[in-house]
């Protein structure tokens, strides 16, 4: 089957490069990040003291490992035009001045790409989801156990590598992707009341716009989904099939978005965040599209058991022997003091990645939207 994903929030999916302060700069009037090819500059000089020069220029200008210099002043600096050299040019909302790094998004022979790999993961977490919000007892009894938690978590819902029946779900990568794209502004922000921006990452990411990807489903994997979920799927054609996946997938996206709906309640600054989740719950409480979230922006354990602890236990009950376990699991001290200060389940984790945009008016940095929300339609 084809179906149509619509982004309803910025989308990054990375790919473990980043543009350094050497590989573009922004123009301040109309707001554009252009990437310079450097090496193709560098190999068109034929004066070694040029070459020394620009070495010269880049050490100058370090300070703590950080370059405080762009490509364009590093590229005029000795007598080059940095537009010979623009290889790309895209929107940008980070400052001018900003000379930060820039997370690249995936790419194949220079063209952006969504991996099927990350729509099939973020089905097989809502899978997971639903498992456990039936055996809700058993996640209790993994988490209460020794041993790899995390491991557990996937191997009893799924079974083992060898037994994974999602190898009967096959997505296709999207290669044709139909939006718009931007270097982008994000922020950890505290969950506290009057939390502040926490750590800014900026990003190449996808900020509107629509993408198809191709969907298979073998009857093997119903086989699977009845045996484990004691359901009794038996799908006769495609639309049963995506509304079968639709069913699952909401089921969790509803819940994470009323858990952040709860969180955002206790912050004074999250207008646009609480109007985004407000409106996508409305959506998905429509149950005409299938919701899923995607890349950038929390792991599965905050999208995941989180959200699936405070949905059976609302009330607190079991917070404390729970906050003990995870306080066990800690890999570090920072996330270990975070745990033991937190009283409910909204208390953790203790920041969240939004989107975000500097407010002239405010003079400050406004969270928008959180990250890599889409909406999946088949295509008629």
């Amino acid at each position: 089957m084809e179906v149509k994903c619509t982004l309803k929030s910025p989308i990054f999916i990375g790919c473990g490069e980043e543009y350094s302060q050497l590989d573009y700069f922004i123009d301040k009037d109309n707001k554009i990040a252009n990437i310079v090819d450097l090496e193709k500059a560098i190999s068109d000089l034929d004066d070694l003291k040029k070459v020394d020069e620009i070495s010269r220029l880049i050490i100058q200008n370090t300070v703590n490992t950080k370059v405080d210099v762009d490509a364009k002043k590093v590229l005029e600096g000795i007598g080059l035009n940095p537009e010979d050299y623009v290889i790309k040019k895209i929107k940008c909302e980070i400052k001018s001045t900003s000379k930060t790094r820039v997370k690249k998004f995936i790419s194949q022979n220079n063209s952006y790409y969504i991996p099927g790999s990350s729509i099939k993961g973020a089905i097989r977490t809502a899978y997971i989801f639903n498992y456990y919000d039936r055996n809700f007892d058993k996640l209790v009894n993994i988490l209460k156990g020794k041993g790899n938690k995390g491991k557990k978590v996937v191997e009893d819902s799924i079974g083992k590598i060898h037994e994974d029946f999602f190898k009967y779900l096959k997505i296709s990568d999207s290669l044709d992707l139909d939006g718009e794209f931007r270097f982008i502004h994000t922020r950890r922000w505290s969950v506290k009341r009057d939390g502040r921006p926490k750590v800014p990452t900026d990003i190449e990411g996808m900020v509107k716009g629509t993408f198809l990807i191709d969907i298979k489903i073998e009857d093997e994997f119903f086989k699977n989904i009845n045996k484990k979920l004691k359901t009794n799927y038996n799908p006769k054609d495609d639309e049963e099939k995506f509304n079968i996946l639709k069913d699952l997938c909401n089921s969790m996206a509803k819940t994470v978005v009323e858990f952040e709906l709860e969180r955002e309640k206790r912050n004074k600054n999250r207008l646009y965040v609480e109007m985004f989740y407000q409106q996508l719950l409305n959506e998905i409480n429509n149950n005409n599209a299938l919701y899923l979230n995607l890349g950038f922006g929390g792991g599965f354990l905050n999208k995941t058991i989180y959200p699936l602890l405070w949905k059976h236990d609302k009330n607190n009950r079991n917070f404390n022997w729970i906050r003990e376990i995870f306080i066990n699991l800690a890999g570090n001290p920072k996330l270990r003091k975070a745990w033991e200060k937190a009283r409910t389940y909204l208390d953790f984790p203790t920041t969240r990645t939004f989107y975000s945009t500097y407010s002239p008016k405010d003079g400050k940095v406004i969270p928008q939207k959180p990250l890599g929300w889409i909406k999946i339609e088949m295509v008629e």
